[in-house]
């Protein structure tokens, strides 16, 4: 029968001091993780100076605006969430919520901007409906041309 002696630092470790280690560097990875997520939010966007007027231009037949073609749809570009209502008309408004820095959504059915973090809404000129966001949207000019096939977003 042969017998080996371990070192002191490689001897094994119990059970319940394994799952308590692994436990931890788990939880920190999550936790690390999650506030990361929460800084960033996906905003991709460079940050435009306070001097800087926003303008851009989306085409409606661009794969990536094709939401718009029909009432109800929304994109989020540069910031903005723009949305078409259920009677067809264009309109557009930051796209993180007030209360909590989070990405928008648009529900059709009821012409509101909605947020899935905390519930806020929002309606289509960016008045605050329901809490807890408390400040409005800032609201932006639509000037869309349906012959061009395209919609302009600016300040």
């Amino acid at each position: 029968m042969q017998t080996s002696s371990l070192a002191p630092d490689k001897r094994p470790i119990d059970r319940q001091h394994f799952f308590r280690l692994v436990g931890t560097g788990i939880g920190a990875i999550l936790l690390n993780r999650c506030l990361a997520g929460c800084a960033a939010q996906g905003n991709d966007d460079p940050i435009r100076p306070a001097t800087e007027k926003l303008d851009f231009t989306l085409r409606l037949d661009d794969k990536s605006n094709e939401n718009l073609n029909v009432n109800g749809g929304y994109v989020i570009a540069n910031d903005v969430i723009v949305a078409r209502t259920k009677d067809g008309n264009f309109v557009a408004v930051s796209a993180e919520c007030t209360h909590a820095g989070t990405k928008l959504t648009f529900k059709s059915a009821s012409d509101q901007f909605y947020c899935p973090l905390h519930l806020s809404r929002f309606d289509t000129s960016g008045k605050v409906l329901v809490g807890p966001a408390s400040l409005p949207l800032k609201q932006y000019k639509v000037t869309p041309d349906l012959i061009a096939r395209t919609v302009r977003v600016f300040e």
